[in-house]
């Protein structure tokens, strides 16, 4: 463990010696201060560097207010626990007053530990906060600045494409120096090909009489903002000097001070302005399409495509060991990484195709391809040079593989979602078997399910509860405000007839048209309410959040059968959260209104998830509810997405406005996790703390494993 400096201000030396006794045998270095002069402890405090400060009783002390001022100058924010003889609401609120960060009894020796651990995590995970948000201003800084030189350059082409198009006589001069000309330009003097003018001095093009004049234009363009006009005789290859007008003005041209030369001609022409994405459909680190734009593309093809007969797919891919790579080399740095995997991808993809950035690791594609085989041929280009890919990041040599999902679009995709949620699956295949492959979702199966689902889904579900080929998986909730205990949502996992795990997505959508989708969410609820009653031999303070359909939810039995449960399994009520989707609370409101009120008479909570994605918050206000799970549509892209981050905050202050606790699903990249901490929200859930998993050892307590995520690597 590592050795943390405790600085006891005490006036009463023996119970100096009883505190530091304590917790030296804990591991911590102890001093102590026993004068009362703030002089002294200034000294102190500036030469020994204390990590925290614990302000005892007794005659001979310096004021609690002149400490506590004391500790916080120079935005040190160093913790301060006061031990008081008689632990009450009074005596706490004082020292709360005062700037005390903790209160703690005389003689509660565990209870002190516990204190002052908790105190050294809060206060290395704030400071770790403030670096990375400091951090986090800077790459935002550094993206904008990005974002210019990108703009710049597309400035800089447009306007060359358009200089070229452009029947007037345009060249760049830099120094006296031809650096650009077009077309019109060059022929004007005679060449036939662009290049054969660059390099050469503007004043070998020029009679005589103007040099004077020109010297000193072009020696500071940027003298004068004006344009310059002037009448001048141009030299041209093989024929007589001509009279001409010239425009001078001042520009940048890759980067450099350049005066720009216009010659006008006769004749009128069009000039069409280029259309331009905004910022708001790309990914700020990138320059790809967000995953709402892609969405939207998405949605817009689904329907043409099958009709007009083209061949399209979506083509999902994810980096296979991303998350351990960001561990190894920092959040900065993987930035680096996720760029130079990005030109792999345009490379192989270019412009004909729609390209994405989806989540942290993940990016999609909507291919355009001219026979059937075309997507998987360019996935499988792909996936070869990613796994041949290397680069050196800060001494680190870093290399990646890649999962990949196909979905063909075909009559059988309904939406956008649809397809990509094929996708998405079959990519998850890939990564299960191993990853660095690629698996194409069966379109045969779809069609299959079309022709047979009415028949045969209550077979197949009913077989699947039969065999019992379920199991559970959690993952964690967790608080950013430091609430005590420990959370965990309940997820499902489902099992084919030859052990291969299936995501429960597809199963489910079966299964929901179904009402055999009751006794499936009884059977998690059994099963959940067994595990957190062997979890409570041990730890009490441990909650599950447990998922409901729409069908059970409408079940008028339900209340009554999980009344039965708790009492079987001996579960105190306020130890469940039920999950409810918006989408369902909104078509059924009654039935919500109905089932929250039972809950409440069983100490039950429930969460409204997927918060923000239908956008009406108004059903906060028929329903008493003790979460809202914002949509994690709206987590994604969060410190890119000012859309994103306008709607996560008004959902935030909604829950302020009504006492309601707040929890962003699907955090999995540490920047949106900054913004979070900002907008003070009170719970995150996500694969950047933990995937789901079997295990169920999390260490709610320890601050320091949330402050591990949160540490930005700036090598």
């Amino acid at each position: 463990m590592e050795s943390h400096h405790v600085l006891i201000i005490e006036g009463l030396k023996d119970r100096y010696k009883a505190q530091a006794a304590v917790l030296v045998k804990a591991g911590y270095s102890v001093q102590s201060v026993q004068s009362d002069s703030i002089e002294q402890l200034a000294d102190q405090l500036l030469t020994s560097k204390p990590d925290i400060v614990l302000y005892g009783m007794g005659e001979n002390m310096p004021g609690l207010e002149s400490v506590t001022a004391l500790l916080t100058q120079d935005s040190a924010e160093i913790p301060l626990i006061v031990i008081t003889n008689k632990l009450t609401k009074r005596s706490v609120t004082a020292a709360e007053n005062c700037g005390a960060t903790a209160v703690v009894q005389n003689r509660q020796s565990e209870r002190l530990l516990r204190t002052v651990k908790k105190e050294l995590r809060s206060a290395l995970l704030h400071r770790r906060v403030d670096r990375l948000e400091n951090e986090f201003e800077l790459i935002q800084l550094q993206h904008r600045i990005n974002e210019l030189e990108n703009t710049l350059r597309e400035r800089d082409a447009r306007c060359i494409d358009l200089t070229e198009d452009c029947r007037n006589a345009i060249a760049y001069i830099h120094e006296g120096i031809h650096i650009y000309a077009n077309r019109s330009y060059s022929n004007l003097l005679g060449f036939d090909d662009d290049n054969e003018i660059i390099g050469t001095p503007l004043l070998n093009w020029i009679d005589l009489h103007h040099n004077v004049v020109l010297t000193k234009l072009l020696r500071n363009p940027f003298a004068s903002h004006d344009i310059t006009k002037l009448k001048v005789k141009l030299i041209q290859n093989d024929a007589e000097p001509a009279e001409v007008d010239m425009e001078f003005s001042a520009v940048k041209y890759h980067n450099k001070l350049c005066t720009q030369i216009t010659v006008r001609t006769s004749g009128e022409r069009k000039i069409h302005k280029p259309s331009t994405d905004t910022l708001m459909h790309h990914d700020m680190i990138t320059g790809l399409y967000n995953r709402q734009y892609f969405m939207k593309v998405l949605n817009e093809n689904i329907t043409t495509s099958v009709k007009s007969g083209m061949f399209q797919a979506v083509t999902f891919i994810l980096l296979d060991n991303f998350k351990t790579i960001r561990e190894k080399i920092g959040v900065i740095s993987s930035d680096a990484l996720i760029s130079d995997i990005t030109g792999l991808i345009w490379e192989i993809y270019g412009h004909e195709n729609t390209i994405a950035r989806f989540g942290d690791y993940t990016f999609t594609v909507l291919n355009n391809y001219s026979y059937k085989e075309g997507a998987y041929q360019l996935a499988e280009t792909l996936r070869g040079k990613i796994e041949k890919h290397s680069m050196t990041i800060n001494g680190h040599t870093v290399s990646t593989t890649c999962s990949i999902g196909i979905c063909v679009i075909n009559e059988h995709m309904k939406d956008a979602q649809n397809a990509h949620s094929r996708a998405d699956l079959a990519c998850e295949l890939a990564r299960t078997s191993g990853g660095n492959q690629i698996h194409v979702h069966s379109t045969t199966i779809d069609a299959q399910i079309d022709r047979e689902i009415e028949k045969k889904m209550d077979d197949m579900v009913r077989k699947t509860i039969d065999e019992d080929r379920f199991y559970l998986v959690y993952q964690p909730v967790i608080s950013l405000n430091g609430k005590a205990g420990g959370h965990y949502e309940v997820l499902l996992r489902v099992l084919d007839e030859d052990g291969h795990v299936i995501l429960p997505g597809q199963f489910l959508s079966l299964a929901e048209k179904s009402p055999l989708i009751m006794d499936i969410d009884r059977r998690v609820i059994q099963m959940a309410f067994k595990t957190l009653a062997d979890m409570h031999k041990e730890e009490e303070n441990t909650s599950f959040f447990i998922k409901l359909s729409g069908e059970t939810l409408a079940d008028p039995l339900l209340p009554e059968w999980i009344t039965l449960q708790l009492k079987e399994y001996y579960l105190r009520g306020d130890s469940i959260i039920f999950e409810i989707p918006e989408s369902v609370a909104t078509n059924r409101l009654q039935e919500t209104q109905a089932f929250v009120k039972a809950m409440q008479a069983l100490d039950c909570k429930v969460a409204i998830e997927h918060f923000g994605y239908a956008n009406k918050p108004e059903i906060i206000k028929y329903l008493s509810v003790d979460f809202l799970k914002i949509d994690g549509s709206l987590i994604n892209n969060l410190a890119s997405s000012r859309d994103n981050q306008k709607k996560v905050k008004s959902i935030v202050d909604l829950a302020r406005s009504t006492n309601t606790l707040c929890i962003a699903e699907h955090v999995d990249d540490a920047h949106c996790l900054v913004m979070l901490w900002q907008y003070s929200i009170d719970y995150i859930q996500g694969n950047l703390v933990q995937e789901p998993s079997k295990d169920l050892t999390h260490d709610f307590e320890d601050e320091a494993a949330l402050a591990g995520i949160m540490e930005t690597d700036t090598e």
